[in-house]
């Protein structure tokens, strides 16, 4: 049986004088205070990505594309994590999920983004967050470069050049991060399909907003991280014994 949010997010149907009732039935679920799901929630993810969901009990769903199904375990009692919902879709799909190896990972954290926990949602989605082995772009002290050619040896500032080694982000993964445009207003490169489906699994997952461009397009979408996609604030020692104190 069709779930009622078993079809894909077209963003083009926002441009329209139903843009309202659009938002409303491709609109992302809502997690809840601890980042969970409840079963509609997670129905509303597999039905972006057109797989069906049937709910066994409080602690079992089956996540089902065409012939192919995948059992998802609750991490609370009707509560699902949105990387074990989009994984389960990625693989019902026959595709491959990307999951973060912690031995080898460089995150960098930029602005005080957890930048794990992107990494687990984007991976999740099928997309490589770290690459496994060197890269095929360059960077140095002077900033990075896309893989189209190596810039000549010859130029100034550019002798320490060299190929991005393996436990770095992939140049999509980079993008999601330094593709804000300077006035703040937009993502550079919301248009790229990869980056688009990245932006799309984090929405998803409660952790970017997304604001679509004047014509209901991704390509000029504004993109707000939300309070989960940063890391928690470190507490002083002060605010520690605060802390105490209260409890």
């Amino acid at each position: 049986m069709t779930q009622p949010h078993q079809q894909e997010m077209d963003f083009g149907v926002f441009a329209t004088a139903a843009a309202n009732h659009a938002r409303r039935r491709n609109a992302p679920p809502q997690p809840d205070r601890d980042g969970l799901f409840d079963a509609e929630g997670v129905t509303i993810i597999a039905g972006h990505r057109q797989c069906a969901v049937e709910v066994e009990s409080d602690l079992f769903a089956d996540i089902q594309f065409k012939e192919t199904k995948v059992r998802v375990t609750a991490i609370a009692p009707g509560r699902w994590d949105a990387v074990a919902a989009l994984a389960a879709c990625t693989r019902a799909h026959g595709n491959r999920v990307y999951e973060v190896d912690y031995a080898t990972a460089k995150p960098t954290n930029p602005g005080g983004l957890d930048e794990i926990r992107i990494a687990r949602v984007v991976g999740a989605d099928g997309v490589r967050p770290y690459l496994s082995k060197k890269g095929r772009y360059f960077e140095a002290a002077y900033g990075v470069w896309a893989p189209v050619e190596r810039p000549l040896e010859t130029e100034q500032g550019f002798r320490e050049t060299f190929r991005v080694s393996a436990g770095k982000p992939t140049w999509v993964f980079r993008k999601l991060f330094d593709g804000f445009a300077p006035d703040g207003r937009r993502h550079r490169f919301a248009g790229d399909p990869t980056v688009r489906r990245s932006l799309r699994a984090l929405e998803d997952a409660g952790l970017v907003r997304l604001e679509l461009g004047p014509r209901g397009g991704m390509a000029t979408a504004k993109v707000r991280w939300t309070e989960r996609a940063f890391l928690a604030p470190v507490l002083s020692a002060e605010d520690e014994a605060a802390m105490g104190m209260l409890a």
